[in-house]
């Protein structure tokens, strides 16, 4: 699969770690939104979404997820969001990219 991480503050002020991608195997996109500062405590995990329990909580429309993080008060960068389109339409794995806030890729 492949993971792209960036950070994000949602409306409510929280600081969080966001999880974006695409799993090849299963062919879907998946998003988490986990507290940066937490032990791994999850404010959004497509796993539990259950409008995707049909699915096993992947869509295979990243729009869907644009609109979960959106209505959680933050927004997928452009460049996030295209990264994980051209996984999906090169059918990419083992991916691993971390971005700044703004969407500009770290490291690596």
């Amino acid at each position: 699969m492949s993971q792209h991480w960036f950070p994000a503050t949602l409306a409510n002020g929280l600081n969080v770690m966001v999880l974006a991608g695409y799993d090849r195997p299963l062919e879907g996109y998946f998003l988490v939104v986990q507290l940066k500062d937490g032990d791994d405590e999850f404010v959004y995990s497509n796993l539990d979404d259950p409008a995707l329990a049909g699915s096993l909580g992947f869509s295979s429309d990243f729009e869907y997820f644009e609109r979960r993080l959106s209505e959680l008060g933050a927004k997928v960068p452009d460049s996030v969001a295209a990264a994980v389109r051209d996984d999906c339409h090169r059918r990419i794995g083992n991916r691993h990219v971390e971005y700044d806030e703004a969407g500009v890729e770290i490291g690596g």
